[in-house]
């Protein structure tokens, strides 16, 4: 497909030593992974998927929030010797280099035992996976392969989102919105029924495509759970000064975006930049990609801008085995990488401002109120507890507090202390305190931060009848540093008005250390 005026030639193979032949590789969106709870003494189990989502970190030096998911990366997984699976020190640089998203190409080169291989290292660096699954335009027997590739990531990541993304650039292959979008139509439903909770994610265009992605908008059945496309600045031919200006059509392309979300869909879906990096043809030889001063101001004007747009997630391509990486194949860090780590701490971290972005769009990511789940109703804003309390031993310390917050300044805080396997603190609301209360069919939407990484902690919203029995989902894990979105229906055979509304806790570990939870933007509809 010929690239649209303004938009660099996108190169059939990138320069990597004896090593890469294609396109662009695929890659894979995160998430928080859920398990069953057994103990008839704790609230019961539903039937419905477990929803969790993370949408974004303590807020920034600006008010806004900026999601840790900002911080990803491809993985190259070109074969089984892929430095990431076969390197302890290249995983130790990445959890340095904080990579909370991590996309994972399903090559058909590769077997089921090296896909479920760099499964595991995805999980076992703590990072949310986003798998490209094939796409039957492409590859015939899709369904077949894509439906063994689902039911590899539900043995290793159980009830633990994952994001998957349908096909990979097919626009530049020639492939129509309409016919990507029918394929879509055809192929995901079947997947949706396979994935234990899977999020789906399209179009994946090579270069941000406004005319594409509304047709697919318009179409798509089911709605992506997101939308996805890669930006690339500039061509490896292009001048150093040009290719940093060039960052700035990013601005426009997202807020284009935003504005074609809402005319189509009357709101916004989460967007991710699955690929992204300074030009798709990059090589040793284009002047560029050995100036360290140039990869170093490049990549912090893209991460910068990327924060700046509250992009949901974006995964730089690649950390490995490719032209352009943030580990070196002899295991150090290159400018690039050490620029990411820079800014994950100046972001993410210390939370400083942001660096003033010419034209960056306007719409910031959608508030709690928007979300699914309906409006607010107890955000805690008047500086009390609206009633809330913690229960069991394992809780204490419950407050108000303005640390962090979803929707406005305020959110309620808790200490959980001896974490276990064996806890079920939970903090909850009485009927006494709810003049207004969730029905039947409606949806209960929390939002839970958790504050420190070194607890694998879970939980889950759960509601109780008049008869005392507890109604609820799934636990699921949460991420730290992120509000996690939790939900629950309420089932059409719950009867009368709740005894109780609340939030349970748990935890993987025999014996856990302690660590604080907030909660906040409750609501229902």
């Amino acid at each position: 497909m010929i690239p649209t005026p303004g938009q660099p030639r996108r190169k059939k193979g990138l320069l990597i030593p004896a090593l890469i032949a294609g396109l662009i590789v695929i890659v894979l969106l995160a998430g928080a992974s859920a398990w069953f709870l057994a103990n008839r003494n704790q609230p019961g189990q539903g039937n419905q998927t477990p929803s969790v989502t993370p949408t974004g970190s303590a807020p920034n030096g600006n008010g806004q929030a900026i999601s840790p998911f900002l911080f990803g990366t491809n993985l190259g997984l070109y074969d089984a010797q892929d430095q990431v699976l076969t390197s302890a020190t290249t995983r130790q640089l990445l959890q340095q280099l904080h990579m909370r998203i991590i996309r994972m190409p399903s090559r058909r080169s590769l077997n089921d035992t090296t896909v479920a291989q760099a499964a595991q290292v995805i999980k076992n660096l703590g990072a949310t996976p986003l798998v490209v699954l094939h796409g039957e335009e492409k590859t015939p027997n899709a369904l077949a392969e894509d439906t063994a590739i689902v039911k590899i990531m539900n043995d290793v990541f159980g009830h633990n989102i994952v994001y998957y993304e349908y096909s990979n650039e097919d626009d530049l292959a020639g492939i129509s919105a309409d016919r990507y979008t029918t394929s879509w139509n055809k192929m995901v439903p079947q997947l949706k029924q396979l994935a234990l909770n899977g999020q789906f994610i399209g179009p994946v265009n090579y270069h941000y495509d406004g005319k594409y992605l509304g047709a697919f908008l318009q179409n798509a059945n089911p709605r992506p759970d997101a939308i996805s496309w890669h930006e690339y600045a500039c061509d490896s031919s292009w001048s150093a000064s040009r290719c940093i200006t060039e960052i700035g059509d990013w601005n426009t392309h997202i807020a284009n975006a935003r504005s074609l979300m809402q005319t189509d869909l009357g709101k916004e879906l989460p967007i991710m930049i699955t690929e992204w990096n300074y030009a798709p043809n990059a090589n040793p030889n284009d002047g560029k990609l050995t100036d360290s001063n140039f990869m170093s101001t490049w990549t912090t004007k893209a991460i910068q801008t990327l924060a700046a747009n509250h992009i949901f997630a974006a995964m730089q391509y690649s950390c490995t085995n490719g032209a352009i990486t943030l580990i070196s194949n002899d295991d150090t860090l290159t400018a690039q990488g050490q620029a990411l780590e820079a800014q994950y701490k100046n972001i993410i971290v210390d939370k400083n401002q942001l660096t003033p972005i010419a034209n960056a769009a306007s719409q910031a990511t959608p508030t709690a109120a928007n979300e699914p789940g309906g409006p607010v109703v107890f955000s805690f804003e008047d500086g009390g507890l609206s009633g809330w309390s913690g229960h069991s031993q394992g809780i204490s310390n419950v407050q108000n507090t303005t640390s962090v917050a979803k929707d406005g300044s305020h959110s309620l805080e808790a200490s959980l202390s001896n974490t276990s396997s064996k806890n079920f603190p939970y903090l909850s609301i009485g009927s006494a305190n709810l003049s207004n209360y969730p029905k039947p069919g409606q949806t209960i939407t929390a939002y839970v931060y958790l504050s420190s990484n070194s607890v694998n902690l879970q939980a889950k919203v759960f509601i109780v009848d008049g008869d005392y029995k507890w109604h609820s989902d799934r636990m699921v894990t949460l991420t730290a540093g992120t509000w996690n979105r939790l939900s629950y229906t309420v089932p059409q055979s719950f009867n009368g008005q709740p005894s109780q509304l609340g939030i349970q806790f748990n935890s993987t570990t025999s014996n856990g250390p302690g660590c604080n939870v907030f909660i906040d933007a409750i609501g229902w509809s």
